[in-house]
C-alpha cells in the first residue's frame, strides 16, 4: 500500500512520521532542525526530506491556526490555500512555518492529497461564553474576535487514550500540555470546555519565549509611555519573554533550571514564575469545572521533568502522585491507587490524530 506522511513545521524544528496505509504502523521519522531561518532555505529543506521517502498517498500538515473559517480537518485546494494564507498574521509564529511545510509538500508529492488538521478544531466545543472576550458586541461581530484555543490535537490524542486504556473517560478531566508552548484544558465528559489560551497561543500559561496573559493596560502604557512600537511588542512578546526574556539565559526549561541551581537569581525567578502560571491556570480549569477526576501531564516538559510535574500537581492537593512512578516517568497512572484525583502522564502523539482525521477524509 502507498504510505502517508505527516508533516509537523514548527518555530525551531519539524517533524516527519511515515505511516502505512494498510495497518497504520509507523515505518519511519524524524525531527530536523531548520537549518537557515529564511523560508526559502526551509521549504528546500522540507522539500529534499520528503523527496527522499517512497510516493505517497496522502500528506498530513499539522495547522495550529484555523480562525473561524475552518472548524474540522479539510483538503487542500488553491481556495484552502488562499485561506489558510489570511490566517497567518494571527500567528506568525507558527503558521509561516505550516504554509513553508505545504508548500513543500505540494512540490515533493504533487498528486497526493494534501490535508490539513487544525489544533483550535478540538475546542470548537466551547461555550459562547468561554469563547468570547469581554469586548464590544460590534467589535466581536465585525472582526471575528474570540478564544480559539490550541493544542487540541494534543489534547484529542489524550482523550483517546484514556478512552482506550480505560474504557470512558471521566467526567472532569484537566489536561495541562507544557512544551515551548503551554496550556490547559478543561474537559467535560471528554469535550473542551475552556482553556487558557485564546485568540492567539499568546494568552494564558508561561511558556519558553511567551510571556503568557499579561495586563493589556501594560501593553498600551508600553507602547503609548514608553514608546515601544507594536511591531517590537508583538516580537518581544512572542519570542523574547517567558522562560528567555525573565531568566536571560534560555527559553529551555533544562537549562533554566541549572542556571537556578548554580545561584542564577533571575532563572530562579523564572522557574518559580513558570510553576506559578501553571498552577494558576490548573486552578482556573478546576473552578470551571467544578472539581477534577483527572489530571493529564503531556508535551516535552509534562512527559520529562518530573519536578514540574509533581509541583504542578500540589495546586489539586497533596499526595496525588506517588515519588517512584513519577521519577520512573513511564506512560500511565502517576498517582496512588486511592488518589482522588487520577494522574496520568501521556506522550503526545499529535501525529496518530492526525493519521486517523486523514483516513476519515480519504474515505
Amino acid at each position: 500500500m502507498i504510505p502517508i506522511v505527516i508533516v509537523n513545521t514548527g518555530s525551531s524544528t519539524f517533524k516527519w512520521t511515515l505511516f502505512s496505509d494498510e495497518n497504520d504502523e509507523q515505518i519511519d521519522g524524524g525531527t530536523e532542525e531548520w537549518a537557515a531561518d529564511d523560508a526559502l532555505n526551509r521549504k528546500a529543506q522540507i522539500e529534499e526530506r520528503l523527496r527522499a521517502l517512497p510516493p505517497c498517498r496522502a500528506v498530513g500538515h499539522r495547522v495550529v491556526h484555523g480562525g473561524t473559517v475552518f472548524r474540522e480537518s479539510v483538503v487542500i485546494d488553491d481556495r484552502t490555500r488562499h485561506e489558510l494564507e489570511l490566517l497567518v498574521p494571527l500567528d506568525s509564529l507558527h503558521m509561516r512555518p505550516a504554509m513553508v511545510g505545504i508548500d513543500a509538500a505540494l512540490a515533493a508529492f504533487p498528486h497526493a492529497r494534501q490535508i490539513a488538521c487544525f489544533d483550535t478544531a478540538f475546542h470548537r466545543t466551547m461555550s459562547e461564553a468561554a469563547a468570547s472576550y469581554a469586548l464590544p458586541a460590534e467589535w466581536t461581530q465585525k472582526w471575528g474576535l474570540q478564544r480559539f484555543g490550541f493544542h487540541g490535537l494534543s489534547v484529542a490524542w489524550s482523550v483517546d487514550w484514556v478512552r482506550r486504556k480505560q474504557g470512558s473517560v471521566p467526567a472532569r478531566v484537566i489536561v495541562a500540555h507544557l512544551g515551548s508552548g503551554c496550556s490547559v484544558t478543561a474537559l467535560k465528559d471528554g469535550a473542551s470546555v475552556d482553556t487558557t489560551m485564546g485568540f492567539t497561543p499568546l494568552e494564558g500559561l508561561m511558556m519558553s519565549t511567551r510571556s503568557g496573559s499579561v495586563d493589556p493596560g501594560l501593553l498600551i502604557h508600553l507602547e503609548i509611555r514608553c514608546g515601544i512600537s507594536a511591531q517590537i511588542l508583538e516580537d518581544t512578546l512572542m519570542r523574547g519573554s517567558g522562560l528567555l526574556g525573565v531568566s536571560g539565559v534560555s527559553g529551555d526549561l533544562r537549562k533554566v533550571v541549572a542556571a537556578a541551581a548554580e545561584g542564577n537569581a533571575a532563572a530562579k525567578l523564572a522557574y518559580e514564575q513558570f510553576i506559578l502560571y501553571a498552577r494558576r491556570g490548573l486552578g482556573a480549569m478546576r473552578g470551571v469545572l467544578g472539581g477534577a477526576e483527572m489530571l493529564i501531564f503531556t508535551g516535552g516538559i509534562g512527559e520529562h521533568d518530573p519536578r514540574v510535574r509533581s509541583e504542578i500537581a500540589a495546586a489539586l492537593g497533596e499526595g496525588l502522585i506517588d515519588a517512584k512512578k513519577n521519577d520512573a516517568g513511564a506512560e500511565g497512572a502517576l498517582s496512588p491507587a486511592d488518589s482522588p484525583i487520577q494522574v496520568l502522564l501521556i506522550r503526545a502523539r499529535e501525529d496518530l490524530i492526525l493519521l486517523r482525521e486523514i483516513k476519515r477524509l480519504l474515505s
